[in-house]
Parts: C-alpha cells; sequence; structure tokens
C-alpha cells in the first residue's frame, strides 16, 4: 500500500486503484444506507438480482442486432449538446440504432441516478462523472466490461492514456471508458512575468511565490487569483496537499492533518492570501481582468483556452502562456473529466456497446475536442491536437495527475477542509488552532 498520497508519479496504478475502493472494503448495507438514498440498497438488491436473461456478456459490435434499436443515453452539461452531434455519425453507421440522447443537469444528475437505479429505468448508456465511479460500482449498477474487451473489441486499454483509467477500474475489472479528461495547469502574462525578472514560468513553490511578490511591486493589482473555498471539491487546495506529497487522509483512513507537510501546504496555500499576493475579491472575471494586466496568473482548465482567446484577440496570441505546475515533492495536479458507462438493467447491451466503442474510437475523441475543447483520453486522437502548444501542456500534466476521494466520506472531508482553510485565509482561526480542530473532525468523519 502507498504512502497516503496517491501520486501517479511515486505510486503504481494499482495503488491508485487501490485507494479508490479501500474504504468500500468492510462497509456494511446498513452503513452504506445510511451514507445513500435510504432504502437504494434493498431495491437495487431486488431490481438487480436475478438478471439471467441478460447474465451474459452481450457480443461486441460484429454481432449487434438487426433489428431496430433505441438507446437511452444520459449526459450532463454542455457535453449533452454536444453529444447530440457526435452520435449523429454513429447512427449513419448504423441505420438500425437510434440514440435518443437526455440532458440532465450536473445538480440533478446524482439524485436521479439513485432514484432510477431504485425503480429500475436506468438508461442503457451514460455519461458518468468520475467521482461518481466507485459508489455505483458498489451498488452494482453497471455492467462489467472485461469480458467484453476480451472479446473481438475495437477497445484496447492500452489505447488510452494510463491516467484516464483510474476512475474505470475496480477489483481488476472495467466498468467505464474514459470519455474526457481535465487537469489544470498554470496560466500566465509573458509580459508581467518578464518584467518582474523572470525569463521562463518558476517550476517550483518558492520560485513561483517569488514571481508573485515581484509582480505585486510592479503594480500588478492580484499576482494570482486562488479559490478561498469550494462547496464541491476545493480543487487547488487539494493540489497543494498532494504537491507535497499529503492529503487529508491516508489510504487506512487515518487522518493526515496534524503531519508537518500537511500544514506546510496549508501555510504555503494561505500565505498568498496573506501577502496581498492572492486577493479575496478579485472584482471581475478571470479572462478579462487577465487580459488587461490587473491579474497576473491564475490556475485554470481546458476551456480557458478559448476565453483568454476571445477576450485578449489576437494581438494577445504572444502576452501569455502555459505551464504544468510548480513543484514542490512533485508537481502533481487535479484528474477530473467523464466516462462512459452501460449499466447493468441495459436490454440493449449489444448495441450499447457498440456505441461505447464508437465514443471510444480516435476520429469520434477529436471530433468532440473539435467541439468542446475537452481533452480527449484515447492517444491516438491527440494527433495533430498536440501539434497546439497550450494543448500539448495538458498532455504533458496528465503524466503527473491525482483524484479526489471516491469514497462515501469525501463530501464531508472536503468541505470541513475547505471551511476550515477559508477561516485560516480569513483570519478567524489561527493555522494552528485550526488544523488541531480540523484533525478531529475529519477523525470523527472517518469513524462513522
Amino acid at each position: 500500500m502507498g504512502n497516503g498520497t496517491g501520486f501517479i508519479s511515486t505510486l503504481p496504478a494499482s495503488t491508485i486503484q487501490l485507494r479508490l475502493t479501500y474504504f468500500y472494503k468492510g462497509v456494511t448495507m446498513k452503513k452504506l444506507t445510511k451514507l445513500l438514498l435510504p432504502g437504494i440498497i434493498a431495491c437495487t438488491l431486488i431490481a438487480c438480482g436475478d438478471k439471467s436473461k441478460n447474465s451474459e456478456p452481450a457480443s461486441t459490435a460484429s454481432a449487434a442486432s438487426t433489428q431496430e434499436t433505441t438507446l437511452n443515453v444520459w449526459a450532463m452539461g454542455e457535453e449533452a449538446k454536444s453529444l447530440d452531434t457526435l452520435v449523429a455519425g454513429f447512427e449513419q453507421q448504423n441505420p438500425t440504432i437510434h440514440v435518443k440522447v437526455q440532458s440532465i443537469p450536473w445538480g440533478m444528475v446524482h439524485q436521479k441516478l439513485l432514484t432510477a437505479l431504485s425503480g429500475d429505468s436506468t438508461p442503457d448508456v451514460s455519461m458518468m462523472g468520475t467521482s461518481f465511479m466507485a459508489e455505483f460500482v458498489k451498488l452494482n449498477a453497471f455492467e462489467d466490461l472485461t469480458p467484453y474487451l476480451a472479446k473481438d473489441s475495437s477497445v484496447k486499454l492500452s489505447d488510452f492514456i494510463p491516467s484516464t483509467l483510474l476512475t474505470t477500474q475496480f477489483d481488476g475489472k472495467t466498468y467505464g471508458f474514459p470519455w474526457y479528461a481535465d487537469t489544470r495547469i498554470m496560466f500566465y502574462r509573458k509580459d508581467l512575468m518578464n518584467q518582474a525578472g523572470f525569463k521562463e514560468f518558476p517550476k517550483t513553490w518558492d520560485e513561483m511565490f517569488k514571481l508573485a511578490e515581484a509582480e505585486k511591486k510592479n503594480g500588478v493589482k492580484a499576482p494570482i487569483t486562488l479559490i478561498k473555498n469550494d462547496t464541491n471539491t476545493p480543487t487547488e487546495m487539494l493540489v497543494t496537499l498532494w504537491q507535497n506529497q499529503t492529503n487529508i487522509v491516508d489510504d487506512n483512513g487515518k487522518s493526515m492533518v496534524a503531519t508537518p507537510a500537511f500544514k506546510q501546504a496549508v501555510s504555503y496555500y494561505t500565505s498568498y492570501f496573506k501577502n496581498g499576493l492572492a486577493p479575496m475579491d478579485l472584482g471581475g472575471d478571470v479572462a478579462p481582468l487577465f487580459v488587461n494586466g490587473k491579474l497576473g496568473m491564475f490556475v485554470g482548465g481546458p476551456w480557458m483556452i478559448s476565453l483568454v482567446n476571445k477576450a485578449g484577440g489576437k494581438d494577445f496570441a504572444d502576452k501569455w502562456g502555459v505551464a504544468v505546475m510548480p513543484t514542490e515533492k512533485t508537481n502533481t495536479s487535479f484528474l477530473g473529466g467523464a466516462n462512459f458507462v452501460m449499466f447493468k438493467n441495459s436490454k440493449n447491451k449489444a448495441d450499447a456497446y457498440k456505441l461505447m466503442e464508437y465514443l471510444a474510437s480516435a476520429p469520434a475523441q477529436k471530433q468532440f475536442y473539435d467541439l468542446t475543447s475537452n481533452l480527449p483520453t484515447v492517444q491516438n486522437a491527440w494527433t495533430g491536437i498536440e501539434s497546439n502548444p497550450t494543448v500539448a501542456v495538458f498532455k504533458r500534466q496528465l503524466n503527473n495527475v491525482n483524484i479526489p476521494y471516491n469514497i462515501p466520506q469525501g463530501p464531508r472531508l472536503y468541505k470541513v477542509f475547505g471551511d476550515t482553510v477559508e477561516q485560516i485565509i480569513y483570519g478567524k482561526v489561527t493555522i494552528d488552532a485550526g488544523i488541531a480542530e480540523l484533525d478531529k473532525q475529519v477523525t470523527q468523519i472517518m469513524q462513522k
């Protein structure tokens, strides 16, 4: 077992995958029911317990049904709009298969999935947020794709960027295909950096802090912007922990909050606010402030490329750049994105898998990137895309990423962690007092 930090750079993928499933070991149905929708486990067992007519793995694309089939597919956010365009090509290639895409708001999807599972009304295929995977695997919701892959499938796991498989595999089985990846890198103003005396973007924590200080002296209103808290996952705070090879709890569920590495990471993060380098209130949207020179650098995802280009225009192209995350002990960043899964209740498994094969193909992933700027998970889909030097940095960062906890206690851990860091930022508690109280809260959460 690893050291509790879960870094790709220091841990094998098997160890990181173990972290996704460890916390479910020994979790009884009674305990899980308290954490999820009341009665969901019992309903799921009733709904999924006897699937003899669907228990055999469906054949792959070559043997899909020749009869008319309608596949029900759920997707979320802006990706749902683009999926309609994407599946049009699939329907042209497979005229007997019709794909009905239903858009589900992200804020509603978790409850809707639980309700559909208990009522045996799940779709055939669904886009699935990576943070939901372990929970629904435990609920026996997804079809195990391992037998399909063992047959004459057009999809091979080796096709994917290795890190993107981390949220699809549990106990040696594959329950989904990565659809798109999301990670975070640094966006910075080249001209402001040069004026501050730096020829290239800093590679370490200390160097980046010195750059922020130098830009502040030069009159940059906000050398950097960082989140003070987040209602879901405090990504930038977590990344700082990971870069110092620490976390909120270790692989055994024991609090790591009282460790020196944890305190050092929190101290570094909050020091940007205490020294006036990261504003309490940015006072506007990131892209326009970045373009007008009031913001020197920020942590951003791939969607920020188009926003910066739109705000700055062609004349701004040479004034900004991107870089992988800075290093303390490692330069680990966040891995997000979405997978595609097949639900075990599907009555159209052969055709459902055929659709999943199509979505996992390099041409379909390239088309999806063109539609949305979401990063491909299939390695061959990067041909041509990677020639864009800005996008290529995201590909490099995907070689060193970590994933948020995929455990029932995860949301509560992140809330108390984010709240504590926010209190430290505002000076409501000292760092020592805040960490001491957080350690107690984390221990209590993990004991429930």
